[in-house]
C-alpha cells in the first residue's frame, strides 16, 4: 500500500488536488450547499467533497450550473466562480 497514492476518478483520470497552501475551506459552505442542492433540482449530482479537492471537477460543475436554464443556479455559479478567482489571485475580496 502506498502512503501517498494519488486519488483517481471512476474514469481513471487523476484527481487534481488543490495546492496545500490554499484555504481550508475553498468555498463558503452555505454557498456550496445551495449550489449542490440547486444542481440536484436540475438532475445533476454534485459532490461537495470533490468540489473541495478537485479544481477541474469544481470548474466543470460551475460551468454546468452556469449553462443551465435556471437564473438562480446561474447566479450561484457566478458567485462560486468569483470566489474561485479571488482564491487564485490572492486578492482579499471582490468589491
Amino acid at each position: 500500500m502506498q502512503a501517498s497514492a494519488r486519488p483517481f476518478r471512476s474514469d481513471g483520470s487523476p484527481v487534481s488536488v488543490w495546492p496545500a497552501g490554499g484555504a481550508a475551506q475553498l468555498w463558503p459552505s452555505a454557498l456550496l450547499e445551495r449550489f449542490c442542492l440547486r444542481m440536484a433540482t436540475q438532475g445533476m449530482c454534485v459532490s461537495p467533497a470533490l468540489m473541495q479537492c478537485d479544481r477541474r471537477y469544481a470548474l466543470e460543475q460551475i460551468s454546468h450550473g452556469h449553462n443551465m436554464a435556471d437564473d438562480t443556479l446561474r447566479a450561484l455559479a457566478v458567485e462560486l466562480f468569483r470566489h474561485f478567482v479571488v482564491q487564485r489571485s490572492g486578492v482579499s475580496g471582490v468589491h
